[in-house]
């Protein structure tokens, strides 16, 4: 195990048992420090992948958002993070060779199906939960784009297939379906049935996801 993973592992439980103690102050220091970590390790991503780089300060715009409550915060939260897909799924777009992209036009609609499928069963699920909430009135469309903007970071990841090494193919694909469990986890805690575990889950599911989808992307 990395040095770099070790240190990453330790912000991310630290993180995490600073937000089960409710010692806001932690949380405040160790959350953003995921993105911060990250990013201060890939600065030559800036040169290399530029675009999943300035994507990656959009998460950490999103994170910093989401430590605050309040619904304008999760709005802003809910807009950095499906700008940071967008940046994501252009640097996706940016690896596909010329096999991959021959690959794709026989065969794309076998690996958007399981996305669209997930996006579409989700939504219906969260459908009522929203749209019958007074406190929840206005906030169907926004999560309805963003269900559809995340699900097709999944999408573009899956997408790179035969034009990168199975490596890298494998660590960005389990890193965006990571991402998408992990925001599944926030929208069925926040409309739908609170559960103790939310925390844990959404946070070691994010932290895993940006980890495999930061580095996976530069495997060879």
């Amino acid at each position: 195990m990395s040095l770099q993973l070790i240190i990453y592992v330790a912000i991310v439980i630290i993180e995490i048992i600073c937000s089960y103690a409710g010692f806001r102050e932690g949380v405040y220091v160790f959350k953003p420090l995921i993105m911060l970590s990250l990013l201060f390790w890939t600065r030559d991503y800036l040169k290399t992948h530029p675009w999943l780089w300035i994507g990656m300060w959009f998460g950490l715009g999103g994170d910093v958002f989401l430590m605050f409550g309040g619904q304008n915060m999760f709005m802003a939260g809910l807009g950095s993070f499906l700008v940071m897909q967008v940046f994501y799924i252009i640097a996706f777009q940016k690896t596909l060779s010329s096999a991959g992209k021959q690959y794709l036009k026989v065969n794309w609609w076998k690996l958007v199906i399981p996305f669209a499928l997930y996006g579409f069963i989700f939504l219906m699920i969260l459908h009522s939960p929203i749209t019958d909430t007074p406190n929840n009135q206005g906030l169907w469309i926004p999560v309805v784009a963003y269900s559809i903007c995340l699900c097709s970071m999944g999408v573009a990841a899956a997408f790179r297939f035969k034009s990168v090494s199975s490596t890298s193919f494998n660590w960005v694909l389990v890193g965006a379906v990571l991402f998408i469990l992990s925001d599944s986890g926030i929208a069925l805690n926040k409309f739908l049935s609170p559960f103790e575990a939310s925390t844990l889950f959404v946070m070691s599911t994010y932290a895993a996801a940006q980890w495999l989808i930061v580095w996976g992307i530069s495997k060879k």
